[in-house]
């Protein structure tokens, strides 16, 4: 290869030197214009042209350069130069040589400026926020997480939320302004992935109060999940301080894993199976779904863990009654002992703290009003209508239908039934993969489930529960939600045909949906997203709400149930809510709440359910109205 010329390395040089950015071209213009100034003032003090001052002598060389300078800025500058032609000459050749050069600024600073609002607007600066929640990924429940954030922060003065996703930053904000509108907390938006350190350090991870990591679609979602988890904790690890991560796990293959990587002290949530107990408690239970909302919602009552030193020496029992705006579902032992709820004689001792339903953290206090309580407003002692084998029908095939139907066997009775019904063939094989089931036996019928004829065969008004599943598999989540619905005005038509009134549960993925499916009149939806995204955020102003949730939504031990208001209280009695949680409490229950049949399909009543009700407010329960309680069966 020929050696390089002088020309080619100076060419090469210039190049590497303009390629350094801004800074780097404004540098050489300066150099090119001080060359040319410099070269102009020594030729014309050299030569003799320069121009005599108002004193008679010839301009000084450090005068000449200011000259050349003016004429290099400002080309008309040169319209009131005085002198000969030749000098006249030289500063026009000034003047066109700093057109060229200031040109060029120009658009060196134009460039630069768009460059660095193209870096904004791609959102690479760094986040300087301190006690903020980071968002990591961006995904369709990402809505219903920032509005329960933002009902969450609405008693915290600057209160933040920082993302940080693969997307565009100015669709991002445009999304969360739709989804927030004048909401006081602050949220900031980066473009940049989670896996990547250098893009991690732009949300200032060190100074953070909580991280979610949000699990995006996909079949590998799980795999990208650990490996933003790896890199939060090495970012962590490095600033110091490990932030408290929350996080959405698909499978169980992937907990331990996920485990050993954030510690014990993490927020980890498993969501299938979480679905599918929300799915199949509610199935069994209408108005069950409105509970759960309300119960995780930011929005109304919520769970708070507090301690209350007014409660020592008192019993369970008698702290059920030492309240009025709240109630009680455990206590935390001094010992970090989590009963839910204790033995109703077991007393308070000092460091316990209660786990309560209240409108706030400010209205946990002491300050029940009990009144004595009429016998006769009480329903006769007796056990509970014995459980009976359930015949349920489920629709649809999802990634949830195994672990619905090991989760249904857990509250059925002995000789159940299930029948499913979906496109899939060879199914009968997957479902006993987790094992036989205890208390159930699994039918196989496949057929499309929103075809009338299939339905038409199936007995619809012959089964005790129907529950709906969204089928997502090839399908967008608009497409699965609208397969939902016409499955749903199918079966409503069915059973109105045969005079029969069936509960019917179903599953979707859209909130927004929600609206429309309500035409169906269905008992009860679950939305997917939002369950998860309110567990999440309650998990994230609070990590030890986490065990708390599990223990509500696991079939051991005590769950969250509606029964009959006849199995407690004489019908149309009017009674105050103390006289319910007196009911409740001689059966071993923890009254709640309860739910009013006449407005179950009223969306303005919260569907009849009131919970965590004042309780020296009056109520007349009827006949087919439920009691909320937390109750072991």
């Amino acid at each position: 290869m020929p050696r390089a010329t002088f020309k080619q390395r100076l060419r090469y040089r210039f190049d590497n030197a303009m390629a350094r950015g801004v800074g780097s071209q404004i540098a050489m213009l300066a150099i090119v214009t001080l060359v040319l100034i410099l070269v102009t003032s020594t030729v014309l003090t050299l030569s003799g042209l320069s121009p005599h001052g108002a004193d008679g002598e010839r301009v000084s060389f450090g005068r000449l350069v200011w000259v050349g300078l003016m004429h290099a800025i400002d080309p008309g500058a040169v319209g009131s130069d005085v002198g000969d032609w030749a000098f006249l000459f030289i500063m026009l050749a000034v003047s066109f040589g700093g057109i060229f050069v200031f040109s060029a600024l120009i658009g060196v600073l134009t460039g630069g400026f768009g460059d660095i609002l193209e870096r904004l607007r791609k959102g690479r600066s760094m986040v300087i926020e301190r006690d903020h929640t980071v968002i990591l990924g961006w995904t369709g429940k990402i809505h219903a997480l920032l509005t329960e954030l933002a009902e969450a922060n609405a008693n915290r003065p600057g209160a933040s939320v920082v993302i940080l996703a693969e997307h565009d930053k100015v669709v991002m904000d445009d999304e969360v302004r739709t989804v927030l509108g004048d909401a006081p907390m602050r949220v900031v938006t980066r473009t940049g992935s989670p896996l990547v350190r250098r893009d991690l350090d732009l949300v200032n991870l060190g100074e953070a109060r909580s991280v979610i990591v949000m699990s995006p679609d996909g079949p590998e979602a799980d795999t990208v999940v650990l490996k933003t988890l790896l890199a939060v904790s090495k970012a962590g690890a490095q600033a110091g301080k490990q932030p408290h991560v929350v996080a959405e796990i698909k499978s169980d293959k992937t907990l331990s894993v996920a485990r050993m990587v954030v510690g014990d002290a993490a927020g980890l949530i498993l969501t299938p199976p979480l679905i599918s107990r929300v799915l199949v408690q509610t199935g069994r239970q209408s108005g069950l779904s409105v509970v759960y909302t309300e119960l995780l919602s930011f929005s109304g009552d919520e769970i708070y863990i507090q301690t209350q030193p007014q409660l020592a020496g008192k019993t369970f029992r008698e702290a059920l009654f030492a309240y009025e705006d709240s109630a009680l579902l455990g206590v935390y032992t001094a010992a970090g002992e989590r009963l839910m709820p204790p033995s109703f004689d077991r007393p308070f001792e000092p460091g316990d703290q209660v786990i309560a339903i209240s409108r706030d953290d400010d209205t946990v206090i002491v300050n029940g009003r009990p009144t004595p309580v009429v016998e006769d407003t009480l329903a006769p002692l007796h056990p509970h209508a014995t459980p009976r084998p359930e015949r349920t029908l489920v629709l649809g095939e999802s990634q949830l239908l195994q672990q619905v139907l090991r989760e249904l066997d857990a509250y059925v009775a002995p000789s159940s039934t299930v029948l499913v019904v979906c496109e899939a063939r060879h199914l009968d094989a997957r479902l006993t993969e987790g094992g036989e089931l205890a208390h159930t036996t699994i039918q196989v019928r496949v057929g499309d489930v929103t075809d009338r004829g299939v339905l038409d065969g199936l007995d619809v008004p012959g089964f005790d529960n129907i529950l709906v599943l969204a089928e997502t598999e090839g399908r967008t989540q608009e497409m699965a939600d609208s397969r939902t619905m016409i499955t749903l005005l199918h079966l409503r038509d069915i059973l109105r045909r045969h005079g029969k009134a069936v509960p019917i549960t179903s599953e979707m993925l859209d909130g927004q949906n929600r609206e429309l499916a309500a035409v169906t009149e269905a008992d009860d939806f679950i939305i997917s997203n939002t369950l998860v995204s309110l567990v999440v955020s309650q998990i994230s102003e609070n990590r030890r709400i986490a065990a708390v949730l599990d223990d509500l939504l696991s079939p051991d031990g005590h769950e969250i149930y509606l029964k009959p208001a006849r199995d407690y209280v004489q019908a149309g009695a009017d009674i105050d809510f103390y006289a319910v949680v007196e009911a409740a409490a001689r059966r071993g229950e923890v009254a709640l709440g309860y739910r009013l049949a006449a407005h179950a399909h009223d969306p303005e009543r919260a569907y009849g359910v009131a919970l965590n009700p004042r309780k020296s407010a009056r109520v007349r329960l009827g006949a087919g109205d439920r009691v909320v309680v937390l109750a072991e069966r």
